[in-house]
């Protein structure tokens, strides 16, 4: 009796040490997939020694619902694109269509405020 229950006690120790064993695999996998690596040996002749670039992306803080979204309709979009093109059409230097994509810009803007 008393040796089926150490080997019952072993045998769910052994189940709970593999699940936490597979967690923390798992963890580090996802910790190798989010990690980049470049490796540059050393070349004959050159003074540079080997060296690994590692490139890890984290999240910022923020960037997964963005809250100020604007999405304009399709006439407004034709309307700056016209505006557009017509700047395109009348300016004679560079300043002058500075101006007037500027005033298109502007424009656009007061559409999404209404």
């Amino acid at each position: 009796m008393m040796k089926t229950i150490a080997i019952s006690g072993l045998t769910a120790l052994a189940c709970l040490m593999g699940t936490a064993g597979m967690a923390q695999a798992q963890q580090m996998h996802e910790a190798a997939q989010q990690a980049q690596e470049y490796s540059y040996p050393s070349r004959d002749g050159s003074y540079s020694p080997p060296s690994t670039l590692r490139i890890t992306e984290q999240p910022q803080a923020g960037t997964a619902a963005p809250s100020g979204v604007v999405r304009d309709t399709p006439e407004s979009l034709a309307q700056y694109e016209r505006c557009r093109n017509n700047a395109d059409r009348a300016a004679v230097d560079r300043a002058q269509l500075q101006n007037e994509v500027a005033a298109c810009l502007r424009e656009l803007e007061a559409r999404r405020q209404q």
